[in-house]
């Protein structure tokens, strides 16, 4: 590993990332790399208001969107390898309701690796704050489809189910709370899924996508209520406009789904940390090859694409995010952001901006950048 050349990357990353800027992609972004919980590059430029008034900060935090899920992810997973509690028991075992309407026989890996046909939240009208109600309508509800192995990415309910399991496993306590007494605190890690009022000021606007993304399979399915596709993106709470997570209130939630804010440090630092393959500070070898093996992929049923999951990472076998051969595994996050660790070379990277691209999954901007990291 002491053969990386991390001035040449720094000067490849350098490049792509302000090429980004030249070309009127970017209002305000952060870029990091982390080797073995090691800072080794840390980029950021532009502003963090769409005004152009604040300057983007090395310690400013941005909305992380999706890519909050592989940390939800690794909680949920700590939690039950303190346990000594395998993925292939039923979920139900955890939690008694979970049996209802035929979900008798989900097992945590399919839950982990959205094979578990609770996509899209059926009852309509529940706040993205309760907790409680949302879980309980999950824990009645049918499957959106019958089990036969296939997969389909549950953007929102995804959070409510892990975090309902740790609150299980865990006496009560919230994933959010589990977050940072495990992980964000003792290790200094400036992620947060709710910030304290001390921290607004360095939170980054949200700034919608300024075009449309193309009339693909995918675009035409999130715009048809009938869909599958659509009713994952919409419940609970219906269909917020990016710009709704500019609230204080959305800011200071706890949205395990999408809510995260984080800086491109502390992303890329946490991935590292996951990354290291001898004495990993996080878990034990069986857990850490979970985060890194392939349990479900094909062509999504939500995304409409062809998709991979691990234990809650998203992981690609098509070279479009970070290269298979590396078995990397990591999260993107709506607009394109994305944050991932490469265990071949135990490096973990992050990449956040302010201004969206439009799609759920990273487009060309996003691209360019991972490209320059392994070119």
């Amino acid at each position: 590993m002491g053969s990386l050349d991390f001035l040449s990357l720094e000067e490849k990353l350098t490049t792509a990332f302000k090429k980004n800027f030249e070309q009127n992609l970017e209002v305000g972004a952060s870029l990091a790399l982390f080797y073995r919980g090691e800072k080794k590059i840390s980029l950021y430029a532009g502003f963090s208001d769409a005004a152009k008034k604040e300057p983007w900060k090395e310690e400013t935090l941005s909305l992380i969107w999706s890519a909050g899920k592989g940390v939800a992810a690794v909680c949920l997973l700590h939690a039950l390898e303190s346990k000594k509690i395998s993925l292939e028991e039923k979920v139900a075992t955890l939690w008694p309701a979970f049996t209802q309407a035929g979900k008798e026989k989900i097992t945590l890996a399919q839950l982990l690796s959205h094979r578990a046909g609770l996509a899209a939240l059926d009852q309509r009208g529940l706040s993205v704050t309760n907790h409680q109600a949302v879980v309980e309508a999950l824990a009645a509800q049918q499957p959106n489809w019958i089990y036969d192995g296939t997969h389909g990415y549950g953007p929102r309910t995804f959070g409510f189910l892990l975090d309902e399991l740790v609150r299980r496993l865990c006496d009560g306590e919230s994933l959010a709370s589990y977050w940072r007494r495990v992980f964000a605190d003792p290790w200094e890690i400036d992620l947060w899924f709710g910030v304290p009022d001390a921290l607004l000021n360095r939170v980054a606007e949200v700034i919608p996508p300024r075009s449309y993304p193309p009339l693909n399979k995918f675009f035409l399915a999130y715009q048809n209520p009938s869909s599958l596709t659509y009713r994952a993106f919409a419940e609970p709470e219906g269909k917020l406009p990016p710009s709704s997570m500019n609230q204080k209130k959305a800011r200071q939630a706890s949205l395990i789904s999408f809510g995260a804010l984080s800086t491109a440090d502390a992303l890329a630092r946490f991935y590292s940390l996951l990354a290291i393959k001898e004495k990993n500070p996080f878990f034990q070898p069986a857990t850490l090859s979970l985060l890194r093996t392939p349990l479900a992929e094909g062509i999504d049923r939500v995304l409409l694409t062809e998709t991979c999951f691990s234990a809650g990472f998203m992981m690609d076998r098509s070279n479009l995010m970070y290269p298979s051969d590396h078995f990397v595994f990591g999260h993107p996050g709506a607009g394109g952001t994305l944050a991932f660790a490469d265990p071949l070379l135990e490096l973990g990277f992050a990449y956040l901006p302010n201004a969206m691209q439009p799609g759920t999954l990273p487009g060309p901007r996003t691209q360019s950048l991972v490209q320059a990291l392994y070119s």
